[in-house]
């Protein structure tokens, strides 16, 4: 059963200077560990909960380009932002079987692992769609080792506060895209037709126990989505984290020199104040 979500792909083009750009923003960045089979390392942002960021490099792009991270090292070329995300599973080897059968195209849960700074091995099962981490769809993962040992939970700074409410997925097709995540959960969901304010974004929301995906295509060019799907291709646009606090973060933030967005219920982080990802309090 699929039962949250997991962690969010930050994709950048320097490791260390992603951590320090996250540090600055209050979150606590830890070195995570490389993975030379695919040419690329992380680092990880940890959230409440047991969810964070993944800021993913490419220590040899060429390499990686030829492995399941080819799209995203094409996304990366142009420009930082989000990658990807990816959802928790309990039982993938059924999840992906289940998932097939609703006639996605899934891959057989494969192994991955990799090992600390402090030594310590970390494994995990993962199920790709159309074989990339990047995409319309998330992934699936499952953990082998001890999901405190991948990652612990946040203890101090903004990420000890942040829980995940809501993520947004760029589409090219609000109704292609409700039909792919509808197999994705099958019965369980119904996606909800939603537009914004503005009226030059329509989609679906797909609500869940764990929280929302909202499924957003532009419906006119020039707006902020329109511009991610011209550049950057479908995928995950943006993530919500509810915070204790809202207005304590935004005077800290606004602090530190870091440019903010404010809305109705709470404020968006620059992108360029953080990798190019969307990260919005409330």
């Amino acid at each position: 059963m699929i039962t949250g979500f997991d962690h969010f792909i930050v994709l950048v083009n320097d490791l260390n200077a992603a951590s320090e750009t996250y540090r600055r923003l209050g979150f606590d960045a830890r070195a995570g560990g490389e993975h030379p089979v695919f040419g690329s390392h992380n680092a990880l942002v940890a959230l409440a909960e047991g969810t964070y960021l993944e800021l993913v490099a490419f220590k040899d792009a060429a390499l990686a380009a030829k492995t399941f991270w080819g799209a995203g090292v094409a996304k990366l070329r142009a420009g930082e932002g989000f990658g990807g995300y990816v959802l928790a599973s309990n039982d993938l080897a059924s999840d992906a079987a289940q998932v097939k059968q609703r006639a996605l195209n899934i891959g057989e849960p494969s192994a991955g692992s990799r090992v600390r700074p402090d030594g310590q091995r970390v494994a995990w099962h993962i199920a790709l769609f159309d074989n990339s981490p990047v995409g319309l769809l998330p992934f699936l993962i499952q953990d082998d080792t001890p999901h405190q040992l991948r990652i612990e939970p946040a203890k101090e700074g903004m990420g000890s506060r942040a829980r995940v409410k809501e993520v947004i997925v760029a589409v090219k097709d609000a109704d292609a895209a409700r039909d792919a995540y509808r197999a994705l959960f099958a019965e369980r969901v119904e996606p909800m037709r939603v537009k914004n304010v503005e009226g030059d974004v329509l989609g679906c929301r797909v609500a869940l126990a764990w929280g929302n995906i909202i499924l957003a295509q532009p419906t006119r060019r020039g707006n902020a989505l329109a511009d991610q799907l011209a550049r950057r291709g479908e995928g995950l646009y943006a993530l919500t984290l509810e915070v204790e606090g809202v207005g304590r973060d935004r005077r800290e933030l606004r602090n530190r020199g870091v440019e903010i967005m404010n809305d109705a219920s709470g404020f968006l982080i620059a992108p360029e104040f953080a990798c190019g990802a969307r990260i919005r309090l409330v």
